[in-house]
């Protein structure tokens, strides 16, 4: 019969390779959502962009895995009593959860009005009949 001792030590050990893979998974999908979120919106040189099919997809896929890798780094680290290594935990998660609402692409389009106006004709008439002017 195994010692209790010995049983624990597989399943602390896979749970501390999932935390340190989750902290890297953070700071690569922060990168990811925040030039996903530059692709969709960004200006380069005188061409804004639309959000395209493809920018949606991206943040529905690389949002759910940041917030889940925050919260597991963060149980994780708090099941295992490591205090500055929570309190890391706690800062990125911090960082990452502004970046996840910030960065949203939004699965609509938005866009504005065009603004109604008179195109200039180019005459400006104020004798009160010269024959250049149309109607005048």
């Amino acid at each position: 019969m195994r010692a209790a001792s010995t049983d624990r030590r597989p399943r602390a050990s896979r749970a501390l390779a999932l935390e340190v893979t989750a902290a890297v998974l953070i700071p690569i999908g922060v990168i990811v959502l925040a030039m996903n979120w530059f692709t969709a919106y960004g200006c380069f040189i005188h061409a804004c962009g639309n959000p395209r099919p493809s920018n949606d997809i991206t943040y529905a896929v690389v949002a759910p895995v940041v917030v889940v890798s925050v919260v597991w780094t963060i149980i994780s680290a708090w099941r295992r009593e490591a205090g500055w290594v929570f309190l890391w935990h706690a800062v990125m998660a911090l960082i990452a959860f502004a970046v996840v609402i910030l960065c949203a692409v939004p699965s609509f389009e938005v866009s504005s009005p065009e603004p109604s106006y008179t195109p200039w004709s180019g005459c400006a008439e104020f004798s009160g009949g010269d024959s250049d002017c149309l109607g005048g």
